[in-house]
């Protein structure tokens, strides 16, 4: 690969982080702006969309997460990041959970399920169990690769924090007491910290050269 070449992800890779960031502050945003109306501590972050106001900022933010998913898809592709079809199936996954959630609207009482709602919480399950699931799996192919191991153990961290998390979230779905609204956006920071991640990784490896096997093992026991 040329240099040329391998400088071509950077700048999607810097696309998806200024994207990502603005959905999470968009996200912010909202929970600060609408907390008089929906707890953070108890109410999921769709609720937002039930608000006069919340509905395009909320809408907004899941498109940015969507454009994160197709600039970093595209990105890693040409860093030729050795993901595997077990991590692409994931990650598409993750995109499908997004694109449910912004279509099928929730439910707007828990006490009165409709098909629509119940939809929109299969892709929120989906979502928030697909990418912890994608970059745990990712992490554990990059420690062999030599241009990305370093990255592997932050990749990892994000991960373990997103399966506990989302993991947590599940848990309050059937366990009354536990705080769900504060639980999901734990999960979904947790998810941001995955993006930003990968779209660190992509942007370190296309901009260093190739290390040999010996020099990443140095690094690694140093």
């Amino acid at each position: 690969m040329t240099p040329r070449t391998a400088l071509r992800p950077t700048p999607l890779a810097t696309l998806t982080l200024v994207m990502a960031a603005i959905a999470q502050a968009i996200m912010t945003g909202l929970t600060l702006g609408l907390a008089g109306h929906v707890s953070p501590w108890r109410d999921p972050v769709s609720d937002y969309a039930w608000h006069r106001g919340g509905r395009l900022p909320f809408t907004v933010a899941i498109l940015l997460l969507l454009a994160c998913a197709a600039a970093l898809a595209v990105a890693a592709q040409l860093a030729a990041l050795p993901s595997g079809p077990l991590v692409s199936t994931l990650f598409l996954l993750w995109t499908a959970g997004l694109l449910v959630v912004l279509v099928f609207r929730s439910n707007l009482s828990a006490a009165d399920p409709t098909v629509s709602g119940e939809i929109h919480r299969a892709g929120g399950a989906v979502l928030f169990a697909s990418l912890p699931l994608a970059a745990w799996t990712l992490s554990a192919r990059l420690r062999a690769e030599p241009r990305w191991a370093a990255a592997a153990p932050a990749l990892r961290r994000g991960a373990i924090a997103g399966v506990v998390t989302a993991a947590a979230f599940g848990a309050a779905q059937v366990v009354g007491w536990l705080p769900a609204g504060l639980l999901e956006r734990a999960a979904l920071l947790a998810e941001f910290l995955i993006v930003v991640t990968m779209a660190l990784a992509l942007r370190r490896a296309a901009r260093s050269p190739l290390r040999s096997p010996a020099t990443v093992a140095s690094e690694a026991i140093r």
